[in-house]
C-alpha cells in the first residue's frame, strides 16, 4: 500500500493540487482522468519525487519506481542495447534479449531509435520500464500519438508483462475507453485547483471486449454527463 497525500501544491500563487489523498494497494492498476491542464503530469512527478515543492506527503515504498511518458526518450545516440543496459541494474543482456523477442521484437539491439518505428521504439520503452522489476509504474498517457492497432497492441503487451511482474501501476490519460479497459479504479478530477471529485470501481477487469468497455464509459457518461470536463 502507497498513500499519496498532496494537501496543496502551488506554482508562483497558482494553486494547482489541493486535498489529494490516494490509497493504492499493491499490484493496483489505478488510472487518474482529468481535463488538460489540470495537474495530471505534476502529480506524476511529485509520485517520482522530481518535484518536492508540496505540501504534504508520500507514504510506503517508492524505492524501485520507472516511468513512461508521451514519447519514448531514447537516446538517439546510443543503439537499443545500449540504451537498455544504462538503465539495466544488473546488466543482464541475455534477459534483455529474451524480453525484446517477448513483444515480438527481434534484431534490433544494433539498431539506433532513428531506424525504429513509433510503435517498435514505444515496446522499447516497455521493456525498459520493466527490466529492474519496478514495483510502480507511472505512466503519463504513454499509448497516445499510435495508429489504433499498435496502441492496443502495446496495452496488451503492458499488461502481460503486469501479470508477470506484478507492479502497482498508477496511468494518467484523457482516454475514459483506455482507463476502462487497464484499470481496476478510475479516480476523476476537476480543476481549479485539480481535486478528486469520483471514484469509480471498474467491473471490466483488464478485458479487451470493445462492446463491454462501451457499455461502462455510457454507463458513466450518462450518469455524469461533464465528468471528462472535470464537472461531476
Amino acid at each position: 500500500m502507497i498513500n499519496i497525500n498532496i494537501q496543496e501544491k502551488k506554482y508562483n500563487k497558482n494553486t494547482i493540487l489541493e486535498n489529494i489523498n490516494i490509497d493504492v494497494k499493491e499490484g493496483e492498476f489505478l488510472s487518474i482522468i482529468g481535463p488538460s491542464g489540470c495537474g495530471k503530469t505534476t502529480l506524476l512527478n511529485i509520485i517520482a519525487s522530481l518535484d518536492k515543492d508540496f505540501q504534504g506527503q508520500l507514504k510506503g515504498d517508492f524505492s524501485n519506481i520507472s516511468f513512461m511518458f508521451q514519447d519514448h526518450r531514447l537516446l538517439p545516440w546510443l543503439t537499443i542495447k545500449e540504451n537498455l543496459l544504462l538503465v539495466s541494474k544488473d546488466k543482464n543482456l541475455q534477459e534483455i534479449e529474451n524480453l525484446i523477442k517477448s513483444v515480438g521484437l527481434e534484431n534490433i539491439l544494433e539498431q539506433y531509435p532513428n531506424k525504429l518505428s513509433g510503435g517498435m521504439a514505444r515496446r522499447v520503452a516497455l521493456i525498459r520500464a520493466f527490466l529492474n522489476k519496478p514495483k510502480l509504474i507511472l505512466l503519463d498517457e504513454p499509448f497516445i500519438s499510435l495508429d489504433y492497432p499498435t496502441s492496443i497492441g502495446l496495452k496488451k503487451d503492458f499488461l502481460n508483462f503486469c501479470q508477470e511482474y506484478k507492479p502497482t501501476v498508477i496511468l494518467v490519460t484523457h482516454d475514459l475507453s483506455e482507463a476502462i479497459f487497464l484499470s481496476n479504479r478510475i479516480l476523476f478530477f476537476g480543476k481549479n485547483p485539480a481535486r478528486q471529485i469520483y471514484e469509480f470501481i471498474n467491473p471490466n477487469n483488464q478485458e479487451f471486449n470493445l462492446k463491454r468497455i462501451d457499455e461502462i464509459k455510457n454507463e458513466i457518461l450518462e450518469t455524469y454527463p461533464k465528468i471528462l470536463e472535470g464537472i461531476l
